[in-house]
């Protein structure tokens, strides 16, 4: 009886559950909330403004529980989805040199030192292969992107499927194959924002698993249909971009219309989801295009007086749904990772071994995302890559195997660029680099400046050792100027000189800081007036030899050679001259050189023992400089700097030695110093001292504006153990006050510069102009 009272119950129970169940399913799934898919569209700089409405939504505590995102949309979301809040958006935005992101560049000081003085100096870089100039890609390839979105999606390197992040994420790339959309929704998150914003003609392609793919706004730029199949039923949209095509008489450049015509298949697509949008915003960013990264702050300020906007919309549904979630954010400090393993790719000049020493990570070593960008951009300084980018590949045991990817330049290029300025007139300046071509892991650098004070240098690097820490390099330089002579500010005579200087050295390359020289030279100048105004007529020219051994410590920590905003540059040389060797040749039928003073005259055959009288023997000399930029503010710097040249002979003060040139805007050669209220080479002389102090103001992006004053004075030579007088006291007897300004515009052709300044010895203004980029060590 039991028996069957029991089997009666459960048959009951069954039933009843059964009955029972798709009661409380329906219930559950009246009280499971909608799922709200938010969308954000590419639009390049415009996309900045994504941050505002992201900020409303946490204001009224929505939580999107998918998010897509195109192009510039993508990188937002996908960090978004990663679990940065909208504030921590916003600091990363603030944060980032936006100027140097869209570019091939660098900071001059992560760049190699002996690479430090070819680079960013030119207008164009051409391969040439096979002997021919061939076209560059006219693209970017994003170095300084690559390093930014590797650091700041560092805490997704063990995250494999994006639907695994704290919010699940798609990104929309184009396969540049097929034409056709690809939805990234797994795999490298760095890879899938890179190959996302890969904008056409602008950023270069991306290459994913040997597929090339570019912007995902050339075939989706508003990707609602995505997120719906992702299973949004509320959808959120933020359109950054043009909602139709626009008229080709607006488009302004051939850029713009390649644009248009690659978007046009988006084009066709995005009335269909802005139809399907719940809530549709489109910020008022009319008067930003795509690249204007520059005005950053307020394309922020406008995303936020959008989300503001539309903050009713978000606590209107907020209420509805009766949700609020709270946002914490990621926190910009996350955990480092372990390598076990190294691995480079894509490297046929430059060796494992060298770019694992530049990283300088070893295997077994725990890394920081600061410590591995560091190391990236030590690996790029090598300056021979268009690219250098990484994967961390999770092992087991929480170990990641780091893998290099390298993208070489070609061993020649060709660079060229123009200049111009009211000293030297008009250049144009070529440089031909060749890789390996006297000797492998060498260096040889041609370079000319065609104009009417031509220049010319050979430079050739021989590196030691498979990690490069000494190089050799042997350097002939050539110079052929006409140099105003002055006197009291104003111009007297015109000099004519030709100089030309071989020199050897061997040289510490390890460092991207700093570097250390022992070497030796020779050098011959020819020099004549022009006008036979400070040289008697009868002289035709006037030649010095002489021979040296030098010592140089040079550290330069200088962010940029034209537009330095950070860091520090130090200069200490001393040199040991000897073989000196002086010479006067006189015109055709000219038996006696007349001086200017006294009218003295000196026959052609006791010419060479008056020379000789006016000739040192040996000695030294040392050249000492310092400059430092402090920044008070990103827009204000303080640069305090010192520099000076002394000669140490113990011969009479009539010898002629040679001279330090002070002066102008420009340093022409390496010892060279500028100062305010001086034309270039109006000061000429074996010792000087130089105390400056000047302020540079930053106003809006590419606008240098500059003002300073310095303390200088010379002194003729003065023996040593000399008890008449000391180069201190002569220093001080000739000091004076220089002063002016100048204005600089960072412009594609290089700085643009216009200055004035004047002294208190003479109370005459100078003014100077360039345009460009020269032959000289720094054009500002």
């Amino acid at each position: 009886m039991k028996k069957y009272l029991s089997l009666t119950f459960s048959l009951v129970l069954f039933f009843a559950i059964t009955l029972i169940q798709p009661l409380i399913g329906q219930e559950l799934n009246k009280n499971e909330k909608p799922k709200i898919g938010l969308v954000l569209s590419g639009g390049g700089a415009k996309g900045l403004a994504h941050v505002g409405i992201l900020r409303a939504m946490e204001e009224a505590g929505i939580r999107p529980d998918y998010i897509v995102g195109t192009s510039m949309g993508s990188v937002v979301g996908g960090l978004y989805a990663l679990g940065y809040s909208a504030d921590e958006l916003e600091q990363i935005i603030l944060n980032i040199d936006w100027e140097l992101l869209i570019t091939n560049r660098v900071e001059l000081n992560n760049i190699a030192f002996e690479e430090k003085e070819y680079y960013n100096r030119y207008l164009v870089e051409l391969p040439v292969i096979d002997g021919k100039v061939a076209l560059p890609s006219g693209l970017i390839h994003g170095q300084m992107l690559s390093e930014t979105l590797h650091y700041y999606t560092w805490p997704a390197n063990n995250i494999q499927d994006f639907d695994d992040f704290p919010i699940p994420f798609r990104c929309i790339a184009t396969d540049v194959k097929t034409g056709k959309g690809v939805i990234l929704k797994d795999g490298y998150l760095h890879d899938a924002l890179r190959a996302s914003i890969a904008i056409p003609t602008f950023f270069t392609p991306f290459d994913m698993d040997s597929t090339l793919v570019v912007d995902g706004g050339v075939v989706n730029n508003y990707p609602v249909d995505v997120v719906r199949e992702m299973g949004a039923e509320i959808v959120i949209g933020v359109n950054v971009g043009d909602e139709d095509f626009i008229d080709p008489k607006e488009l302004g450049t051939f850029s713009g219309i390649l644009m248009q015509i690659a978007m046009s298949q988006s084009y066709s697509k995005l009335r269909e989801n802005i139809a399907d949008t719940d809530i549709y915003i489109k910020p008022d960013l009319k008067n930003y295009s795509t690249g204007s990264f520059n005005k950053f702050r307020e394309i922020l300020e406008l995303g936020e007086i959008a989300g503001q906007n539309n903050l009713h919309k978000f606590q209107n549904l907020s209420d509805s749904l009766g949700i609020f979630v709270a946002t914490e954010g990621i926190g910009l400090e996350v955990e480092p990772i372990k390598i076990n393993e190294i691995e480079v790719q894509g490297n046929r000049l430059f060796s494992d071994l060298l770019v694992k020493s530049k990283l300088n990570v070893s295997e077994g070593d725990l890394l920081t995302r600061a410590e591995l960008r560091e190391g990236m951009s030590r690996v790029f300084g090598i300056n021979g890559f268009y690219r250098v980018d990484y994967s961390l590949i999770n092992k087991k045991d929480d170990n990641h195997k780091l893998l290099i990817r390298t993208d070489e330049k070609p061993k020649n290029l060709l660079f060229a660029s123009v200049h111009f300025d009211n000293q030297f007139a008009t250049g144009l300046l070529l440089n031909l680099t060749m890789r390996d071509l006297i000797g492998k892991s060498s260096r040889m650098v041609l370079i000319g400046d065609i104009s009417k004070n031509p220049k010319f240098r050979m430079d050739y690097y021989k590196y030691f050792g498979q990690v490069k820490k000494y190089a050799f390099n042997l350097r002939f330089n050539y110079l052929n100027q006409e140099v105003p002579n002055y006197q009291d500010g104003e111009e007297t005579d015109i000099s004519v000189n030709r100089e030309g200087r071989i020199s050897a050295n061997i040289m510490t390359t390890q460092s991207l800081k700093e570097t250390f020289v022992v070497g030796m030279f020779t050098e011959r100048n020819f020099s004549k007036s022009k006008f036979d105004i400070t040289v008697p007529s009868d002289v035709r020219n006037a030649y010095r030899n002489f021979s040296g051994l030098r010592f140089l410590y040079y550290r330069n920590s200088l962010n940029d050679r034209n537009f330095a905003t950070k860091g520090a540059e130090a200069i200490v040389e001393p040199v040991y001259l000897f073989g000196n060797n002086y010479g006067i040749r006189l015109e055709d039928g000219i038996d006696t050189l007349f001086l200017n003073q006294g009218n003295i005259g000196i026959p052609s055959e006791s010419l060479d023992d008056f020379i000789d009288f006016l000739t040192p023997a040996s000695y030294f000399s040392l050249y000492l400089k310092y400059i430092k930029f402090f920044p008070l503010s990103p827009k204000f710097q303080i640069i305090p700097s010192a520099a000076t040249g002394l000669t140490f002979s113990r011969e009479p003060s009539f010898k002629i030695f040679d001279t330090y040139i002070v002066g102008g805007h420009q340093r022409v050669r390496f010892t060279d110093t500028r100062v305010w209220g001086l034309n270039y080479r109006e000061l000429v002389s074996p010792n000087f001292a130089k105390l400056g102090l000047e302020f540079q103001y930053v106003p809006v992006t590419n606008i240098y504006l500059r003002t300073g004053t310095n303390v200088i004075g010379s002194s003729l030579h003065v023996p040593l153990g000399s008890s008449e007088t000391s180069i201190i006291s002569e220093f001080v007897d000739t000091a004076f006050i220089g002063y002016g300004a100048d204005i600089t515009y960072k412009s594609f052709l290089g700085p643009i510069v216009a200055g004035v300044g004047g002294n208190s010895s003479d109370n005459n203004l100078r003014y100077y102009f360039s345009i460009g980029f020269s032959f000289n060590y720094s054009d500002r």
